[in-house]
């Protein structure tokens, strides 16, 4: 019932979280960065739509780690939010809306 619980609320809190950075216009706190220029205002909706896949991701694989008892669940969660957070640097990179 506790990770069902996280489940929907972290996800939810994420999302919060990010659409309120997507209209303050500020950067996520996980890709934060000095040298870090936002040089197109595309790149919060960049951040908005990947962090959103990311949330969506995250739960995907709670619930899962609660139906199937993953050994390796808390690593695979870990691993897929940072590696979207670091997306989110590449695409924007990509699309030149960052420096």
């Amino acid at each position: 019932m506790f990770l069902f619980i996280v489940d929907i609320i972290v996800p939810i809190l994420f999302v919060i979280y990010n659409v309120v950075y997507y209209f303050k216009k500020k950067i996520i706190y996980t890709i934060k960065n000095d040298d870090f220029t936002v040089i197109n205002d595309d790149f919060y909706k960049i951040q908005l739509i990947v962090s959103c896949v990311n949330a969506i991701s995250v739960s995907i694989i709670l619930f899962a780690w609660q139906k199937y008892s993953f050994s390796f669940g808390m690593l695979l969660f870990i691993a897929v939010f940072w590696s979207f957070n670091y997306l989110i640097k590449v695409i924007a990179a990509w699309k030149d809306t960052i420096r």
